[in-house]
């Protein structure tokens, strides 16, 4: 069915060299270029009405084949609700009244608006959600900045007054000179014992909640004592109660010393243990000092957080002094007014960690109440606690921890031109919008959100003859747990984010004004998000049947050959690693799944297309066997690789000038289809040569990640291991210690650190495989950020575009001519 004298090359996937230790992360981007530049065609209009056809627009049916080429996941979520079966209980595949595999026509519809979407350059049809402040994990110095405060009133405008501390240092101390400013945040046991008779309610916090104006931060009298870590100085509490019911001070005395000899205990415990390794001891662990104990009123800073997650290593709150009641002790607080930005930046922050753990289920036992609690810590109240960075005593930032995270300056869509934002009025659509139909995103000045459009495409699912027989659903001898498929993490800005022409970033710093700014022009994000294709295990490839026969029973992953090169089944879940936090009660399980080289045949009707919009969709229907659509469920796993072609002999298309002469006719036999089948073949090509000349990247980087790539495996980032030389890392259910190397930071010499590496571009295949090991080059090294010889990222040549897009190279890249295609 497909007609190879089409113009779309079919050199097929492309060959990556030097690979070793390296991997292909699922996903990349297509550039959005700046769309003012492009012709008339593509460029916003009105849309063709519904009431009549246009005499130059095009109008009638494409016959369409789906072809599978990795098995397909379809999943019935009704069906297995309807069952009563349990939520996470094994997906089976949608199927009819005759139990044969049901591919609905809304799901092929929106494949391909996601891919004529980035060939035409449109406007993104939804981008909603992205108007809202991320954050990123804040680094270690970040911690200097930030003191204890506590909210003293709340603004009708949105902003806040806070009571901040700024020193607590003790009185006529006697001990060492201090090296370090005293910690202005008193450490309080997680486990205190409770010694004041009815002054505590059996629990951490020692206050039941509701029962104070503050029910997150209540208010305690507390004994404190001076106390040191290393050269750190700090204050920690002896006991505390419900104001006016304290014990004396000789109870907390003796609390004192039982904490003394505790600290010592545990630390000849660390000695013992390091001696055991070979290894000298030189932590001391916390000293309890003898200054006098201090008498003071404050609020407790408890967010029940752990560490690690769902761990017992984090053993002190916090408590915010507000008033020295008696003892050597000197308090200096300051009242600071925060704007409503600011506290819309706390409300980021919160909303950033609600977002980053919204699919786990155990966040109480995991997490702080910031995490699981969000909608009390999101609105700050009188006598609510919290941290306040100061830059030269100015108020720039609120957070719930020390260390947490900092909101960007901006949100994503900042960093979303205006011409690629969706589209606000009917008379200005993009190509896409015109097509395929477009309802206005958001509200208007009533509060409702207005404007829509019927496009003129639709897809009608398979029927007859054109829906594959139910012997194409394989049954899995048992059910398949997959790889926990991740969300997008827009907040990994090295990956979403580029430059101010979206080319990748180049090793930013780890800060948040480094990350998504307030305005535009000064990052662009990276453009539509596309999955690659899993080139290796494509069906009718080597060894692509063993890769897709699920292992027979579970155990630890081991490779086996894929075209002679070791590779893993990488949609196969490894077993549950107790020992890590691998959210195993988020994994999907299917009990089937649609075997590779089904076929199914659709019908996409058409009406009122010009020549281009007709033109766009064709050159879709019309890529070569080896590029691949991508449909179903676990997309970034490889599942539901798809060739699309066009079935010529069921397509009908006229201009309306033809359609109107049928009308004026009065024979019974429909108009000769040959000619205008001739056209239409001619819109292909003239629809290639507009991308060549107008968008060469996007049609390189749509078409590489079509193809594919041989030469590394491709899988969600994860560390390397003891795997042997040439053999990937073997797969992990934990993928974020990935992320956490590449962030690293040194705080010592000669310490290893990320080299904060972006995603490569598609346009530059070299750029795309990324290390198991960020850490193995320090930044600097002439081969550091460009792994392989001679600095050259694995696959050929250096990029050859320049920041615009376009291309400096005369049309080659990995000694292959472009222009072929």
């Amino acid at each position: 069915m497909s007609d190879q004298r089409l113009p779309i090359d079919a050199a097929g996937p492309i060959k990556l060299d030097d690979t070793d230790g390296h991997f292909l992360n699922p996903y990349g981007f297509v550039s959005i270029p700046d769309r003012e530049n492009l012709p008339t065609e593509l460029a916003d209009a009105p849309p063709a009405g519904h009431d009549r056809y246009d005499l130059d627009r095009w109008t009638g049916t494409i016959g369409m084949r789906v072809t599978t080429r990795t098995p397909m996941l379809i999943p019935d979520h009704g069906r297995r609700a309807a069952d009563g079966d349990r939520p996470d209980a094994p997906l089976p595949v949608r199927v009819d009244h005759a139990g044969r595999p049901q591919l609905a026509g809304s799901a092929v519809k929106g494949a391909l608006r996601s891919a004529y979407e980035a060939i035409t350059n449109s406007r993104f049809g939804v981008f909603t959600g992205h108007d809202q402040q991320l954050a990123i994990r804040a680094t270690t110095d970040h911690a200097l900045r930030a003191r204890p405060a506590v909210v003293t009133k709340v603004n009708s405008e949105g902003g806040a007054e806070v009571r901040l501390v700024t020193s607590l240092d003790p009185r006529d101390w006697q001990g060492e000179q201090l090296r370090k400013p005293v910690q202005t945040a008193v450490w309080v046991p997680r486990e205190l014992p409770c010694e004041c008779t009815g002054g505590c309610s059996g629990r951490v916090g020692h206050g039941a909640a509701g029962e104070q104006a503050s029910a997150r931060s209540p208010e305690f009298e507390a004994w404190i004592y001076f106390a040191t870590l290393g050269v750190f100085p700090l204050w920690r509490v002896a006991m505390y109660a419900r104001p006016g019911q304290l014990c004396d001070e000789s109870t907390a005395l003796l609390r004192r010393d039982a904490d003394r000899r505790d600290e010592r205990d545990r630390a000849r415990q660390r000695a013992a243990e390091a001696a055991r390794r070979g290894r000298n001891s030189r932590n001391t662990g916390l000293v309890v000092t003898d200054h006098p104990l201090v008498r003071v009123r404050g609020r407790l800073h408890a967010t029940g957080s752990t560490f690690p997650a769902g761990g017992a290593r984090k053993r002190f709150e916090r408590f915010v002094v507000t008033k020295v009641i008696t003892g050597p002790a000197t308090l200096r607080s300051t009242t600071r007014t925060v704007s409503k930005g600011l506290v819309d930046g706390w409300r980021a922050v919160i909303d950033s960690y609600q977002r980053a753990h919204e699919s786990e289920r155990n966040l109480k036992g995991n997490y702080g109440s910031y995490v699981w609690d969000a909608k009390r810590w999101r609105s700050l109240h009188v006598g609510d606690t919290l941290y306040v960075e100061l830059d030269r005593g100015t108020p720039i930032g609120l957070y719930p921890a020390m260390i947490g995270r900092v909101p960007f300056p901006g949100a994503p869509s900042a960093s979303l031109p205006d011409t690629h934002r969706p589209a606000v009025k009917r008379t200005a659509l993009s190509p896409a919008d015109r097509v395929f139909g477009w309802v206005r995103q958001g509200d208007d000045d009533t509060g409702t959100a207005t404007g829509a459009h019927r496009g003129h495409l639709r897809v009608l699912p398979p029927d007859g003859t054109g829906v594959p027989g139910k012997d194409r659903i394989q049954q899995l001898a048992r059910p398949l747990k997959l790889v926990t498929l991740n969300g997008p993490k827009p907040a990994q800005f090295l990956f979403y984010l580029g430059d101010a022409d979206g080319a990748p970033l180049e090793g930013p710093a780890r800060r948040a004004e480094h990350g998504y700014p307030d305005r535009e022009g000064i990052r662009r994000v990276r453009g539509r998000k596309v999955y690659l294709t899993h080139a290796e295990v494509l069906e009718n490839e080597s060894a692509s049947p063993p890769y897709w026969t699920p292992p027979v029973a579970g155990g630890r992953p081991e490779p086996l050959p894929v075209d002679g090169r070791p590779r893993f089944r990488e949609y196969v879940r490894p077993p549950a690693d107790a020992d890590a936090n691998d959210n195993a009660e988020v994994t999907t399980s299917v009990s089937s799944w649609v075997k590779p080289q089904t076929s199914f045949c659709l019908s996409i009707q058409v009406d009122n297309l010009t020549g281009t919009e007709l033109g766009a969709l064709l050159w879709l229907l019309s890529l070569p066997d080896s590029a691949c659509l991508k449909l179903g469920l676990g997309k970034p796993l490889g599942f539901g690789a798809v060739r699309v072609e066009i079935n010529w002999d069921d397509t009908r298309l006229f201009t309306g000038d033809r359609l109107s002469d049928r009308y004026r006719s009065l024979s019974l036999a429909p108009p000769t289809a040959d000619p205008d089948l001739t056209a239409a073949r001619r819109l292909v090509v003239e629809y290639d040569d507009l991308l060549r000349e107008h968008l060469p990247q996007v049609r390189e980087e749509f078409l590489n990640a079509a193809y594919g790539f041989v030469g590394a495996p491709v899988h969600y980032p994860r560390m390397a291991d003891r795997s042997p030389p040439g053999v990937p890392a073997a797969p992990r259910n934990t993928t974020y210690d990935w992320w956490v190397a590449n962030d690293k930071v040194g705080n010592r010499p000669g310490s290893v650190y990320g080299r904060r590496l972006s995603l490569g571009e598609l346009s530059d295949p070299g750029s795309l495989p990324l290390p198991y090991d960020p850490t193995d080059r320090r930044p600097g090294d002439p081969t550091g950020n460009r792994p392989g010889p001679r600095g050259r990222q694995p696959g050929g040549p250096a990029n050859g575009h320049n920041r615009h897009g376009r291309r400096h190279d005369g049309g080659r890249r990995n000694g292959r001519d472009d222009r072929r295609r």
